[in-house]
């Protein structure tokens, strides 16, 4: 009937006995009861709200008694007060007791007096605690983009391969499979002059390739270092979203490569405990990496976020604005945010990195900064 009603702000809410405790890794429970004196004024408004919308016999709109309307609409009007009291106690909790929820609070065991107290348990998991270790100075692999002369050949041979025709055979012959040679008018054939602007091309798709795998080389060094350095406990339903995530990916490759979907279920569950431990070391290094940008002050520019979008638009070949109608519809516009923050992040810790000419080892800088 009514919609959703415009809810205004609830005031800070007057605690009676309240605790909040660790009861497993990064989850506080939280025990808290409501005097009185402030649920009043919040079911007050809740009732001139009703009052305003409300349209009963014989009255006109909004000029129906408050007395009325409590007699009407009683349940829905204490539920909406509880839900504005329960919600307002448990922000003014988060930040009298500096919590950084990751979820939502779950809430249980209510219980609502005579009286007009409100009493209540709610759990909820929060970031975890620890202590940011050394992160400069952390040893990756060199890297090379050079291109051996058998490294070419073989690009070059493959294709030869995939340039490969049907071509009529001999007189009641079947047809023939015809690899062109490498010659002018296989360049040409690609779009390029000739043999050596081929040679030169693949070449430079080769050293482009090794850039990329060198950088990822490092990448993964340094996040490997980093969550040695860093031993704590992370939010559960985090590692499980982000396992689910992980999953459904894996799951989807298996498919797009060809295998059937029965089958690709199969070899998916084979992988599910090494799906996991990924899950919960992505959520680790992301702890890790915003504690550091933290630290550093790594802070996103609003030409930054402008850029992000328009690559995100060209990406899913639709306007700036409705993209980020659709992330601020799905609530995903901070996490565009976040990975550009993380991305800056890490290229000040592959900055400040030793390169070494080796696999990369352990090494302990002396300072965190």
């Amino acid at each position: 009937m009514f919609g959703k009603m415009a809810r205004p702000k609830t005031p800070a809410v007057s605690f009676g006995d309240s605790s909040v405790a660790d009861t497993a890794p990064c989850q506080k429970t939280l025990k808290l009861r409501v005097k009185a004196e402030a649920i009043r004024p919040v079911r007050e408004a809740v009732v001139a709200e009703f009052q305003r919308e409300a349209a009963l016999p014989g009255f006109r709109k909004g000029k129906a008694p408050a007395d009325l309307i409590e007699r009407q609409y009683g349940k829905s009007i204490q539920d909406e007060t509880l839900q504005r009291i329960t919600k307002a106690t448990l922000e003014e909790t988060a930040k009298t007791h500096e919590l950084k929820p990751v979820g939502p609070f779950e809430v249980r065991a209510v219980s609502f007096s005579p009286a007009g107290e409100l009493a209540f348990e709610a759990t909820v998991e929060v970031e975890p605690v620890f202590e940011l270790g050394p992160y400069k100075g952390i040893a990756v692999p060199e890297g090379s983009d050079a291109v051996a002369s058998q490294e070419l050949e073989e690009a070059l041979k493959s294709l030869q391969e995939s340039s490969a025709q049907l071509v009529p055979g001999a007189e009641g012959q079947p047809k023939e499979r015809h690899v062109p040679p490498l010659d002018d008018e296989l360049a040409k054939d690609v779009g390029l002059k000739d043999l050596a602007a081929l040679k030169e091309h693949v070449e430079a798709k080769l050293r482009e390739q090794k850039r990329a795998a060198s950088a990822r080389a490092k990448e993964a060094a340094l996040s490997e270092e980093l969550l040695k350095r860093h031993a704590f406990s992370v939010p559960p339903r985090l590692v499980d979203h982000q396992t689910e995530r992980l999953t459904r990916d894996f799951t989807v490759r298996l498919l797009f490569s060809g295998v059937a979907e029965e089958q690709a279920k199969q070899e998916t569950a084979k992988f599910t405990e090494q799906l996991r431990q990924a899950g919960e070391r992505h959520v680790k290094l992301s702890f890790i990496i915003d504690r550091i940008a933290e630290q550093e002050q790594v802070a996103v520019t609003q030409q930054e976020l402008v850029e992000r979008l328009w690559q995100l638009a060209r990406g899913w070949k639709k306007d700036p604005a409705e993209v980020r109608a659709i992330l601020d519809a799905q609530g995903l516009w901070p996490s565009v945010y976040s990975a550009i923050r993380q991305e800056k992040t890490m290229s000040l810790l592959l900055a400040a990195a030793v390169v070494t000419n080796g696999s990369a080892q352990s090494t302990t800088s002396s300072k965190a900064s």
